[in-house]
């Protein structure tokens, strides 16, 4: 067993597979590892850089090592949610409804225009229609599953959040696009050490690349991306550790319940505050209510995570 899954990988395994990344006919397919029962092959991470490739093209920045490092984290991601979902469901299965909403979004983002088209174009990459469909399933129930969990625990104040509304500016805000790297140490003495491989890979790679390799955030698949957020709603301490980034700058790591967080700026704009006090109260409750699930959902996989029994073969 591994107490460090996501960091540690053989070489000799990972050797094989890159002498044969390219060509999938060529390609042994040999156990590399297992999770309880789950089993992981050299062609179950040829298929996930295939995927990673196509939905995370920032990955291509990467050397074959690198790519291949996220790759496994991402299956590994994959397998104890999946794990746990079990746990509590007989298959991986949604409602199409459901489903074709979220491969709708996917979809359009590599400007393919409807289903049949895309499972097409999934078929030319040699990638299975069913096990990416699986994949985007998982995230699905894995979503629904923390809500179920957690969603009684969630804490909300409406006053104390009307409050903040109005005391805040309403002129010369800034709304912000923002990526995330979130990362823990077991001991205080690591901590350098992994902020300097982190500040480090982001100078060779790029944040998105970094995000990918280092971060323990579900955002990591995307490259650490969250999107856009009205800066007026980032939690007071991020708000004042973050309020003089520029385009293109990131924060030092700001300690938050769920890690050491690293905060970057990938865009801005001015707004201002269309007091429909109603509508931003609405707004500031949404957003609220997902940053505690997103931090619940992290605690539950760590936790979920400590139990899995790990083997490299």
């Amino acid at each position: 067993m591994s107490s460090n899954i996501f960091l540690k990988y053989s070489f000799i395994s990972f050797l094989i597979i890159l002498f044969n990344l390219c060509k999938l006919q060529a390609l042994e397919n040999k156990i590399l590892f297992k999770i309880n029962n789950e089993i992981i092959t050299t062609v179950d991470i040829y298929h996930e850089v295939k995927f990673l490739k196509i939905f995370n093209p920032q990955i291509n920045d990467l050397n074959n090592q690198e790519q291949l490092v996220v790759s496994k984290n991402s299956i590994i991601r994959d397998k104890i949610k999946k794990t746990e979902i079990l746990n509590f469901v007989e298959e991986i299965k949604v409602e199409d409804k459901y489903l074709i909403n979220l491969l709708k979004n996917k979809y359009s983002e590599i400007n393919v225009d409807n289903i049949k088209n895309f499972e097409n174009y999934l078929v030319e990459n040699d990638l299975n229609v069913n096990l990416i469909k699986e994949k985007f399933a998982i995230e699905l129930i894995w979503q629904d599953l923390v809500f179920r969990k957690f969603s009684s625990k969630i804490s909300i104040d409406k006053e104390k959040i009307r409050s903040e509304i109005l005391k805040k500016p309403k002129k010369n805000l800034r709304e912000l696009s923002i990526s995330e790297i979130i990362f823990n140490v077991s001991k205080k003495t690591e901590f350098e050490k992994k902020y300097r491989k982190i500040l480090e890979d982001i100078e060779l790679t790029g944040f998105k690349n970094a995000a990918l390799i280092h971060s323990i955030s579900d955002s990591a698949s995307l490259g650490g991306y969250i999107g856009w957020i009205k800066e007026n709603n980032l939690n007071e301490d991020i708000r004042k550790k973050t309020s003089n980034l520029k385009k293109g700058e990131f924060s030092k790591p700001i300690l938050t319940s769920s890690g050491f967080l690293i905060i970057k700026v990938e865009d801005e704009k001015k707004y201002e505050i269309d007091l429909n006090l109603d509508k931003e109260i609405k707004n500031l409750i949404e957003f609220k209510t997902n940053e505690q699930l997103n931090q619940f959902s992290r605690l539950y996989f760590n936790k979920v995570k400590k139990d899995i029994i790990f083997n490299e073969l």
